[in-house]
């Protein structure tokens, strides 16, 4: 026959809405174009029904009448168009490459299925890799690689794949029956492998062909994978020998073999009471399942199987319905890894705020996006709104000479190291195009030393460049030649010597070669600034897109946010505010940020205003502390006027959050805020440090309600058209591609 090109994935789900949606969110990003998707939906009472309804005209669908999974797939069979049929957990996600690296695997007419490894909820460590099984239904999980000299007809034991990753020839699948039906949930698949080893047909255990699994609950098992409905699971075992075996083994044998699988399961219920997990009912409960399981297996047994029908076939199936992916606008889609040591949901702020949305914005484009962060506990790889999320543990590594020239710290070697070793993993089945990583504390310098990756290195604030708010520093000696001095040759060294530099602003790039006293190579240099997700579509309740309140208030609102630092010019707002208070009692101040940071003299800013000014808080000025997501977004769509008097902004992410609610904003002209905020047109721009300028711009915002509706307006406009995420993104991939050819030329000429 000619080589399958068509494939339909078949998911069978029940009462699983929330993991449906990612994975069918995930098949955006694989790497092959004629595939479609058939969602056979069981008996559930959850909003399965809802999920597809967001894929009208994209999938097709049926459904199951019965918690049966050989039922579910014979349906999804039925329905399915492709040359392959492949099915896929409810609660999995395939790599990008899945289905391209599967199907270039029949690459011969006696290939009848293909299968490759699944990895565990972790995303690290693999549930499957190769397995066989015997006849009585017994499997071997320890194989080290596939088996296929064990398939030929007549076999006592053959490889059988991961339910969850499997892909058959359509026209075997048929040919052999399908899903036997008697198989309600375990031995399904395998049943099916066997059949068709015995009709004289290859199954494929590939090495990659990855797809990830997460377990979750069902009815069968609990969210500790411990199993409390074991029925099925031992009526499948009988009957499977019963049909599979006699033609091998004697009937005492076969006996004897699942009255050894029966007392396994006892042993297994009895370790999980002994470990508090399951109570004696749970036993009592397996010794009545036991005995009817005998009894429905053996009838079953002696009962013809229960194959797919053809009348469940006819009609044929429609035409392939394909399933659109994300295409790439200018080019072949890129693998990026992006590194940074804090990311969504622990942490909100600043670079961790800027790579989650980069990376989101970038996955949206069509691009393979992984970022790489520190975790707690175990390694773990999650995919999270189109991007592969990496948090490692953090490991002790050994410095490399250069590390050991330059005295870099252990902490931020060991970080980095573990990051590139991360790196190398992922490698190892995909090209990785770019790395990017911020300059703070250098993350990609392992990267850049090991020669193995084009390392771009992003520009934000360094810790040169933050030397001036903390004088802390200064007077620690040991911190300053063991910490600051190497750390700042370590930044000028990723500043010469990495393939690009991602600058996010033009100010940052003044600011850094001052500070630095060296000129950057300008063929290195891209301007790409940042850009942020239309937060205001998940409040629309509260703001329209404008920022104009949906109900009348008589209060002024204005608010800050950031770390209450000298850096942010919280000083100088707390200078005024008293004032301004006196002057406006209407007027309500808002902090929202870390406000535990401690001030020249030991207290934090926060404790000196409340000493200071004890009649003003809780009246007139709030402290919030760190906030969640949802309260921030609701901070800025609520507040009138949004200031932020910082020293030095390399960008100032934080006056764009504002803008895509309409708020007028008032910052410093400084660093990168004038490249954001427009002075005299979405907002008010002082000269950094003035406490007088300050206040003059937040009278004028504050008295005139029509300049600030005017201003807010202007700032909602200047978002949408220069710093959506989406915007960012493609200046992002636009230096990315700039830089990925200048490497290559720079290859060729060496090769010269």
């Amino acid at each position: 026959m000619a080589r399958p090109t068509t494939v339909s994935i078949v998911i069978n789900t029940l009462n699983r809405a929330t993991l449906l949606r990612n994975t069918l969110s995930s098949f955006q990003w694989l790497k092959y174009n004629d595939f479609e998707v058939v969602v056979i939906n069981g008996p559930s009472t959850d909003d399965t029904e809802e999920v597809l309804d967001g894929y009208e005209g994209k999938l097709k669908r049926g459904r199951c009448p019965v918690a049966n999974l050989s039922v579910s797939r014979n349906i999804g069979i039925a329905m399915s168009s492709g040359d392959v049929i492949a099915f896929i957990d409810d609660d999995a996600i395939p790599e990008p490459e899945w289905l391209e690296q599967a199907i270039a695997a029949f690459d011969s007419d006696d290939i009848g299925a293909v299968g490759g490894r699944v990895f565990d909820p972790t995303g690290y460590q693999f549930q499957y890799q190769y397995s066989t099984a015997n006849r009585l239904g017994n499997a071997s999980w320890q194989r080290t690689a596939g088996t296929p000299e064990y398939c030929f007809p007549g076999t006592y034991e053959y490889p059988y794949l991961q339910g969850t990753n499997t892909l058959f020839r359509s026209d075997v699948l048929r040919a052999i029956g399908g899903f036997d039906e008697e198989f309600e949930y375990y031995l399904d698949e395998t049943d099916v492998c066997l059949r068709m080893v015995d009709a004289g047909y290859l199954i494929r255990q590939m090495h990659q062909v990855y797809v990830h699994h997460k377990f979750a609950p069902s009815h069968i098992r609990d969210n500790n994978r411990i199993a409390r409905y074991r029925y099925p699971i031992i009526k499948n075992k009988i009957y499977f020998s019963l049909v599979n075996g006699r033609s091998h083994y004697s009937l005492a044998d076969i006996e004897k073999d699942n009255e050894q699988f029966i007392a396994s399961q006892l042993a297994d219920v009895d370790f999980h009471m002994a470990g508090g997990r399951l109570v004696e009912a749970d036993r009592l409960k397996l010794i009545d399942e036991i005995q009817r399981a005998r009894e429905c297996a053996s009838a079953s047994a002696s009962a013809p199987r229960k194959f797919l029908s053809a009348e469940r076939q006819m009609p044929p199936p429609e035409a392939l319905l394909r399933f659109p992916t994300i295409k790439t606008v200018d080019g072949e889609s890129l693998t990026l890894a992006f590194l940074c040591q804090d990311y969504p949901p622990d942490h909100l702020g600043g670079i961790a705020r800027f790579t989650h949305d980069l990376a989101v914005a970038c996955a949206q484009e069509g691009h393979r996006v992984h970022v790489l962060t520190k975790g707690a506990g175990h390694h773990r790889v999650d995919f999270e709104e189109g991007v592969w999320v990496h948090r490692m543990v953090i490991a002790d590594h050994y410095r490399w000479p250069e590390a050991l020239q330059m005295n870099i710290p252990q902490h931020i070697w060991n970080y980095s190291v573990t990051m590139l070793a991360e790196l190398d993993r992922i490698s190892s089945h995909r090209t990785i195009d770019l790395v990017e990583a911020p300059i703070w504390d250098c993350e990609g310098a392992a990267a850049l030393f090991s020669g193995r990756y084009k390392v771009v290195t992003s520009l934000q604030t360094t810790l040169a460049l933050s030397v001036p708010s903390h004088p802390e520093w200064a007077i620690d000696i040991e911190f300053t030649q063991t910490f600051v001095r190497p750390m700042v040759a370590l930044e000028r060294h990723m500043l010469e010597k990495s393939h690009g530099i991602h600058a996010i602003s033009n100010g940052i790039v003044t600011e850094v070669e001052k500070t630095y006293g060296m000129r950057l190579d300008v063929s290195k240099v891209g301007l790409a600034r940042l850009g942020l997700p239309d937060w205001s579509k998940t409040i629309f309740e509260r703001t329209d897109v404008t920022g104009k309140q949906t109900t009348k208030q008589s209060a002024i609102n204005v608010l800050f946010v950031g770390r209450l630092e000298h850096r942010k010019g919280v000083d100088l707002l707390m200078k005024v505010l008293p004032d301004l208070c006196s002057q406006f009692p209407n007027l309500r101040m808002v902090f929202a940020g870390d406000d535990t940071i401690p001030a020249e003299g030991g207290t934090t800013y926060r404790q000196a205003f409340e000493k200071s000014n004890p009649s003003l808080v809780g009246r007139q000025v709030q402290f919030l502390g760190r906030v969640s997501e949802d309260d921030l977004r609701s901070q800025y769509a609520n507040c009138d006027v949004f200031v932020a008097p910082s020293r030095f902004e390399s960008f100032g992410l934080i006056y764009v959050e504002a803008m895509i609610f309409g708020k007028p904003v008032i910052g410093c002209n400084v660093g990168g805020i004038p490249e954001v905020v427009d002075d005299g047109v979405n907002g008010i721009l002082a000269p950094a440090g003035d406490e007088t300028a300050l206040k003059r711009a937040l009278l004028t915002l504050i008295k005139d309600a029509g300049l600030r509706e005017k201003m807010g307006r202007a700032g909602r406009d200047r978002y949408l058209k220069v710093f959506s995420a989406e915007r960012m993104a493609r200046d992002c991939i636009k230096c990315y591609r700039g830089w990925l050819l200048d490497a290559s030329s720079r290859q060729a000429e060496i090769a010269k």
